[in-house]
């Protein structure tokens, strides 16, 4: 703090407001760097639309996936 800012205080407040982004709304892709929205992601079944890297799924989501409601066993 400067000897000018002991004696005269800034009368200009600055307020910050920091916006709150929940954690894992994007995925950044590991081949191409693009940001990803997780909604889109997962709407083209977990390939990057930008360079068609596949990402990794868990097991029980890619048996819901492959065994859908009309299919046999």
């Amino acid at each position: 703090m400067s000897w000018f800012e002991k004696i005269m205080p800034s009368r200009i407040k600055t307020e910050r407001r920091t916006r709150s982004v929940p954690e894992g709304l994007w995925i950044k892709c590991p081949a191409c760097d693009a940001v990803l929205y997780r909604a889109e992601l997962e709407r083209n079944l977990h390939v990057c639309p930008k360079c068609s890297h596949h990402m990794r799924i868990r097991a029980r989501e890619r048996l819901e996936r492959f065994l859908d409601a009309d299919g046999v066993v």
